[in-house]
């Protein structure tokens, strides 16, 4: 009884982290740098790779006061996109640093993402790898606004390795 017990110890171990990272990126990454602007070290030995295509679209090229802005993530394998046979699951995580509010309908696998409440995440990896959410400009012009966004394409085999792919995007909106 004591080595079954140790067994399913040890299984609940291993398993923890990939229960997780299903429910979205940690703020930080192994290297204790934010996960959203350095990346994810656990997927692709920590290297971001071009099968991984982060897109967003909605994104003005000026913003307005208080006025919202819905937004279109788009997280793919490239060889997905191409015909090929690639990953099917995507993630992501997005920040604007806290300027202005993200929102989202009930419906989304959407919520705030762990560690820092103004960031947002996928709350479970996605077949289809598309998440629409709305951000409102802050009540007045504070200068540009930066935002930075990660995108992972995963292989759905439940642990973060080589076959998991992400890359980064980043960019601004001017007042």
């Amino acid at each position: 009884m004591g080595r079954l017990a140790g067994c399913l110890l040890v299984v609940l171990a291993f398993s923890l982290p990939t229960i997780g990272m299903s429910a979205g990126p940690t703020s930080m990454n192994s290297n204790e740098d934010l996960t959203v602007k350095y990346g994810c070290t656990c997927h692709n030995n920590g290297a971001p790779s071009d099968r991984a295509i982060v897109m967003i679209t909605g994104v003005p090229l000026m913003y307005e006061p208080s006025l919202e802005y819905d937004f279109t993530i788009t997280v793919a394998d490239s060889l997905t996109l191409s015909g090929g046979d690639g990953n099917t699951a995507a993630g992501f995580l997005i920040s604007s640093d806290a300027v202005g509010n993200f929102s989202w309908a009930e419906s989304e696998a959407i919520s705030s993402a762990d560690g820092r409440p103004d960031d947002v995440s996928h709350s479970e990896p996605d077949s289809d790898g598309i998440w629409y959410l709305s951000w409102t400009a802050p009540s007045e012009d504070v200068g540009a606004v930066q935002f930075w966004l990660a995108g992972n394409s995963i292989d759905g085999g439940g642990v973060p390795d080589d076959t998991d792919y992400w890359n980064l995007l980043s960019f601004a909106i001017n007042p």
